[in-house]
């Protein structure tokens, strides 16, 4: 860990966690002092947290901060990224991806999501031609088996699509499963970068030494866990606490599915999300908790 003080003002750092399983690997072994405040939430409401001033630092959405990125400074090297199938971020239908796609008056998305739901319209509409969000319905996350049940589609990201593939072969009824990741992957060549850590432009700017103390912190968290057999296995345990998840499903999640750093490849995924998000015309919100 650094040795430079995080308490060089009065006011703690308020620092934002994803509260999904897929940021164990970065937050398990995190020791800050008593001058950071850890605030757990979805990714949609830390995105929002960030926009009000709410916290300092925080990872947030890779869409959040392609469209913020004025207001925001980029820590280096973290980010909750997949080379490939991620295994979390799954779109579930009674149809296949293609043109039958048209046919559907709604599509599910959850209240969770940010980028997620801005990859699924790009991969959309590279299937069926059309931008259908105008189709899409926020549902409320924790409701997802009622939703997908009711509907015969829905989006379905962290721990809830962890679960859901788990219990797939137990569906009564069948599902088309498509992994947002591998389809990603397949269409470029790169691997999707789901989030990055940021910090407020404004509180960055009058706080580098803490800032540049919480990046460093943050990259040797993530670097003893996945270094340190005794760290990794009290993480997988505390995964499997929160979660249900089993002690196999965790494992090859985080060291098949998830990567953490941020890389030129990373940078080049950005890069590319960026030029398709601003392809797509502004429509109203979506009510996302974001």
């Amino acid at each position: 860990m650094t040795n430079i003080p995080y308490n060089v003002s009065s006011q703690p750092i308020r620092l934002g966690a994803i509260s999904f399983v897929n940021t164990i690997p970065i937050y398990a072994n995190f020791c800050p002092n008593n001058d950071v405040t850890l605030v757990y939430e979805v990714p949609a409401r830390l995105n929002a947290m960030m926009r009000t001033g709410t916290l300092d630092i925080s990872p947030v959405s890779s869409a959040y901060y392609l469209r913020n990125q004025e207001q925001l400074v980029l820590l280096d090297d973290l980010s909750v990224s997949s080379p490939g199938a991620v295994e979390s971020v799954l779109f579930l239908s009674r149809t296949s991806l293609g043109p039958e796609l048209l046919a559907l008056d709604s599509i599910q998305v959850p209240n969770d999501s940010e980028t997620s739901v801005m990859l699924l319209a790009y991969l959309l509409q590279a299937a069926t031609g059309h931008d259908l969000r105008s189709r899409f319905q926020v549902y409320e996350a924790a409701h997802y088996p009622e939703t997908l049940r009711q509907t015969g589609n829905a989006l379905i990201i962290g721990d809830n699509a962890l679960m859901m593939k788990a219990s797939l072969s137990q569906q009564t009824q069948p599902y088309y499963c498509y992994d947002l990741s591998t389809l990603w992957r397949e269409k470029t060549g790169l691997p999707f970068v789901f989030a990055v850590w940021v910090a407020n432009r404004t509180w960055a700017e009058a706080n580098p030494e803490r800032l540049q103390a919480i990046n460093t912190d943050l990259q040797a968290a993530r670097d003893e866990f996945f270094r340190d057999p005794d760290i990794f296995n009290q993480g997988l345990q505390t995964a499997q606490a929160s979660s249900g998840l089993t002690e196999e499903t965790l494992r090859r999640y985080y060291t098949q599915c998830l990567t953490y750093g941020l890389s030129s490849q990373h940078l080049a995924s950005l890069n590319r999300f960026e030029s398709i998000i601003q392809t797509f015309e502004p429509v109203e919100a979506l009510p996302l908790d974001r």
